[in-house]
């Protein structure tokens, strides 16, 4: 039998191209769930990915070792998305440039990357065996949320000098685009003519 040479294919990644894919993939998601509930999973693992990738982004500056920590056994390990947060909203260790800035989150933003992370992330992502059922009405404006914070760490920091500005106008559109469904949706008109009725 005669042997058939196979060429080597490669993904490259990088934290910046990592996080871009975390989000576009949030936006193919967010395109499936008016017609397919389930797709809230996969939108929800998928921001939230997106929201960490892009705060190591904006925190790690020059060095990657401002974000990873050793274990006891020698071995690197990535810091904790809060603690990766915490950091981008520390003036002193964000301004690493003339015009970088820090993360200034609302109560509400905080309220709905908690909710993302401790209550619907945490649990789809490390699964009980159980019945569980999701009201999913709120689920567009927590989305909205964390976008926009998604928005601001990505570009608005300025810290993150390895994006191009096709890279740059593709996570603009992606996070405009994912926000126009969202306040489309049915959900969150449903939601919103309800909250005006009380």
């Amino acid at each position: 039998m005669k042997k058939i040479a196979i060429k080597s294919k490669w993904i490259s990644l990088n934290e910046g191209t990592n996080s871009l894919d975390y989000l576009e993939r949030a936006y193919q998601f967010i395109k499936e769930t008016e017609t397919d509930p389930i797709a809230w999973k996969w939108v929800i693992l998928s921001l939230h990915g997106a929201l960490y990738g892009f705060a190591i982004c904006a925190c790690k500056g020059t060095s990657n070792n401002s974000v990873t920590i050793q274990t006891k056994r020698g071995r690197k390990k990535l810091i904790f998305f809060d603690d990766a947060l915490v950091m981008c909203q520390d003036p002193q260790i964000m301004q690493m440039y003339f015009h970088s800035k820090h993360l200034v989150i609302s109560d509400r933003q905080k309220e709905s990357i908690k909710y993302l992370k401790q209550t619907l992330r945490n649990n789809f992502e490390h699964y009980i065996p159980r019945l569980w059922s999701i009201e999913i009405h709120g689920m567009p404006q927590v989305c909205i949320d964390v976008l926009d914070v998604i928005r601001f760490l990505a570009i608005d920091t300025h810290n993150y000098i390895h994006f191009n500005q096709s890279q740059i106008r593709k996570i603009k559109s992606l996070v405009y685009q994912s926000k126009k469904l969202l306040k489309k949706s049915t959900l969150f008109k449903e939601l919103q003519i309800a909250s005006e009725l009380y």
